[in-house]
Formats: structure tokens, C-alpha cells, sequence
């Protein structure tokens, strides 16, 4: 069975696929869109409470297991914790800032994690800009250095950046620093309310100019890596794929394409936990739906009311949104988005039609022509 149609199987059947474990709140840099509520307190899980977790999802089959924050390196327990999610052989992603990948913690990570991939954020082309993004001097020159140290420990990366206003400028700059290190980089073009209800990362969203920018570079590279001078069907299939990419949420990130009947896998086959055991259907959407402190996640999984809304919520999503007229489930659309920003997972924010019409006009048929700077 090939892992789309694994993943369309879980949504179908509510098996959980992959868990999101937000370690820590704590990190070593202090990123002006950070989405994370710092202010939350609780009690937080230990580390025989995690080997509990992840002897559950174990037996429950699930697939994926995600090590975030915050930085997750900086949770005293990180390595015990993804040694032991590795023993029981899940594949291992890790979300962090790099900062703190020195020669010897990549080495270590290497040796005693082997994640599937680690995916590290990048802000910029630039010590100003990035800089400005994580509001800690020196952090370029760092992630840099960390980077190569990674690579040469043999991790295998990944570069994730958002895109604001203040990065739009330097998209190709960024995708030529990451061609430089051959590593792939991925742009998130949607910025999140703080989970504390703080709207304030919303001012930072990019321009239209600079979200066509980036499609407009997107399907430059589609183009260029699927060029066959005999074969133009070749070129349109990547150009195709390269805009469904676009248009995918960024909730949706390590996940195969969606099936049919749902809009995402929230609370069908994903779940992201906190610090402190509370139980969300994915990152985005945070729901309180059970507390490890109270229940274990096949209890929650199987009993929870709030994912069992949830459940209904993404079956009724396709149809909601093709009734708007113009606006298709395949649009970046993010109920979880959504209700964070209007506590209604219908509502289509502003964001998601800005990003659909630029890339309806980036990969619109015929030649590219130059985008106004901003």
C-alpha cells in the first residue's frame, strides 16, 4: 500500500496516523510570529508519561511522530524521548530553530535518533532580516554554521521559512543560499494568531506582490527541474503538481496529498499534544479535546466529543466551501486557521483567497512576465 493510500485509509477509518509532540514552550530565540502561548501553564508530561504515549501509538498503529516546541532541544528529555519513539519505529520528525545544533548534539541526534528528517527554519537571505525575525543577534551566522555541522553529521534537513513582508524580497536569494547547501526549502506564505488569541503576527503578512513573487519563482524552478525539450505534457504535470503544493495548508505539511470525503485528516488521523498533555486535533486546530493527565490517547482518541465533531466538521468542509462559489477545498484553505481567527472553521479567511489568486495568476498558462517589486 503506498502512503497516500495509507493516509486515505486513516482518514476514511479515524486511525491515527501521525502525533505532533510539542515538547517545550521554551527556546533560545524569540520569533516576532512565534504562534506559541507561552503564558500556558499545566502540568507538564514526564518522561515515563511520554514512554506511556508512545507505547499507545504504538499499539494503536500509528506512523509519524513529530518532536516540536518551542525548540525541542531544549527539553532536558528530547534525546530520551526520540530514542525511544525511534525504538519503537515511528518515523521521527524534528521541527527546530537549529540553534543549538553544535557539532556534537547533530552528532548525537544522528547517532542516537536518526530522524527521518530534521527541519530547520529559515528567515531570510540575510543577518538583517533573519535577524530581525527571531530578534537574536548572531543567529544567522549560527543557523549557518549548524547547518553545515548537520549535514556533516549526516542528518538529513530541511529548510522551512514564512513568509512576511519582510522576507518577500529575498525569496530567490533564500532559495539560492538553500541551493547552495542542497537542501529543499519550503515556504509557508500564511501567518497564524498567537494561541493566545494575539492577532498581532497577522501584520506581518506578505504583500500581494510578494506572494506572487513567490509562486512566480515556484513555478519557475517546477519548470526548470521538470524541462524536457521533447515533451511539454512533462513540464505542465510539474508545473501542476508544483501548484498544488502551493496551494496546500501548511497544517497539511508531512502529510500525503487529501482523499476524497474530507476536507484534512484534523482529528481523523492527526492529533497534536502540548507540554502539558492537552490533546488538539492538529497544530492549527486547537480544540482542547482531552488531557493525557486524565485519559490515555486511545481513551481520547476513540471517546472525545471534540474529535468526534471534528470528524464531522472536515466531511462537511468540501461541500461548505464549493457552495462560497470560487473557492475550492484545494485552496490553502486551513479550518483550523479559520477558527482560530472567527472560532467559525467555515469561514474563509482573507489570506486564503489572496494566496488562490496569486497562484492562479502565477501559474496561469503562457510566459512569465516580470512582478511589480513591492
Amino acid at each position: 500500500m503506498s502512503l497516500a493510500a495509507l493516509a486515505r485509509k486513516t482518514w476514511r477509518e479515524n486511525r491515527l496516523f501521525s502525533v505532533l509532540l510539542e515538547l517545550t514552550y521554551r527556546c533560545n530565540l524569540d520569533c516576532v510570529f512565534c504562534y506559541n502561548d507561552r503564558s500556558l501553564r499545566g502540568v507538564a508530561l514526564t518522561l515515563d508519561d511520554y514512554r506511556r504515549l508512545l507505547a499507545d501509538l504504538e499499539r494503536m498503529g500509528a506512523f509519524q511522530v513529530v518532536l516540536s516546541g518551542g525548540e525541542p532541544l531544549a527539553h532536558p528529555d528530547f534525546f530520551a524521548i526520540g530514542t525511544e519513539a525511534r525504538a519503537r519505529g515511528f518515523v521521527v520528525r524534528v521541527k527546530s530553530n537549529g540553534h543549538a545544533l553544535k557539532r556534537e548534539v547533530a552528532r548525537r541526534l544522528r547517532r542516537e535518533v536518526d530522524p527521518f528528517v530534521v527541519e530547520v527554519s529559515l528567515h531570510g537571505a540575510t543577518a538583517a532580516t533573519h535577524e530581525r525575525q527571531t530578534r537574536v543577534p548572531g543567529s544567522f551566522d549560527t543557523l549557518l554554521v549548524n547547518l553545515e555541522l548537520a549535514q556533516e553529521a549526516g542528518l538529513r534537513l530541511r529548510l522551512n521559512s514564512t513568509l512576511t513582508c519582510w522576507n518577500e524580497g529575498e525569496v530567490e536569494a533564500m532559495f539560492a543560499l538553500a541551493d547552495g547547501l542542497t537542501v529543499p526549502l519550503s515556504f509557508d506564505p500564511d501567518l497564524s494568531i498567537r494561541d493566545d488569541g494575539d492577532r498581532s503576527p497577522l501584520a506581518l503578512a506578505p504583500s500581494p506582490e510578494g506572494l506572487l513573487r513567490l509562486f512566480r519563482v515556484l513555478r519557475e524552478r517546477a519548470e526548470a527541474a521538470g524541462a524536457d525539450p521533447g515533451t511539454t505534457a512533462k513540464t505542465g504535470a510539474v508545473r501542476e503538481a508544483a501548484r498544488r503544493d502551493a496551494l496546500r495548508p501548511a497544517a497539511d505539511d508531512g502529510l500525503p496529498a487529501p482523499g476524497d470525503g474530507k476536507h484534512c485528516g484534523a482529528g481523523s488521523s492527526t492529533v497534536a499534544i502540548d507540554p502539558y498533555g492537552n490533546v488538539y486535533p492538529c497544530v492549527a486546530w486547537r480544540i482542547p479535546s482531552g488531557n493525557l493527565h486524565d485519559a490515555s490517547i486511545e481513551e481520547i482518541w476513540r471517546g472525545s466529543p471534540a474529535l468526534a465533531q471534528v470528524r464531522t466538521t472536515t466531511s462537511e468542509i468540501p461541500g461548505r466551501l464549493a457552495a462560497q462559489g470560487g473557492v475550492s477545498e484545494k485552496t490553502g484553505f486551513c479550518p483550523g486557521a479559520a477558527w482560530a481567527q472567527f472560532h467559525d472553521p467555515f469561514e474563509v479567511p482573507p489570506g486564503v483567497v489572496a494566496r488562490k489568486e496569486a497562484v492562479d495568476e502565477a501559474f496561469r498558462a503562457g510566459p512569465l512576465l516580470p512582478v511589480r517589486q513591492p
